[in-house]
């Protein structure tokens, strides 16, 4: 799958192009969600981003979320899963793309429960939710956008 050139459309002040990225994918069946947040935890901790805080336990929540949405409402559409995570020094993002063409609504008013959630933890970090299609309706990808007042790496 690929991914659009500009991720992040709802908020052109992130910039991610110089940080740390790992793209991971996993197939669509219920031990995705538990595989997802594995690969999730062993690179922000291989990273040494904020270990321990409740950031990255609201980034696996939200990779959690996401996920689960695939295999519930993509999984005979997408035999996979891909997630990206981005780090930068005040900023971390996680996309979720699969190849559902379909686009979730996003606003805290329309979204289902579990995305309410996601676009909480993102607001409450100061970011956001963007859900951008991918070349030709081949799929989506639910970008979340965590802003940081503090650096993420380090003790």
């Amino acid at each position: 799958m690929r991914w659009p050139s500009r991720a992040t459309t709802a908020d052109p002040q992130l910039d991610l192009r110089g940080s740390c990225r790992r793209v991971f994918t996993v197939r669509t069946e219920p031990a995705a969600v538990r595989q997802a947040r594995a690969c999730t935890q062993a690179t922000l901790t291989e990273w040494e981003v904020a270990r321990g805080s409740a950031l990255v336990d609201a980034v696996l929540l939200v990779v959690s979320e996401l996920v689960t949405n695939v295999v519930r409402h993509a999984g005979d559409r997408s035999p996979t899963v891909d997630v990206l995570i981005a780090v930068d020094c005040d900023a971390l993002m996680v996309g979720v793309a699969d190849r559902d063409p379909r686009i979730p609504p996003t606003t805290r008013e329309e979204a289902g429960e579990g995305l309410r959630s996601v676009v909480d933890l993102a607001q409450l970090y100061g970011g956001g939710v963007t859900v951008a299609p991918v070349q030709e309706g081949r799929g989506k990808v639910v970008f979340v956008h965590f802003r940081c007042p503090t650096v993420l790496t380090g003790d």
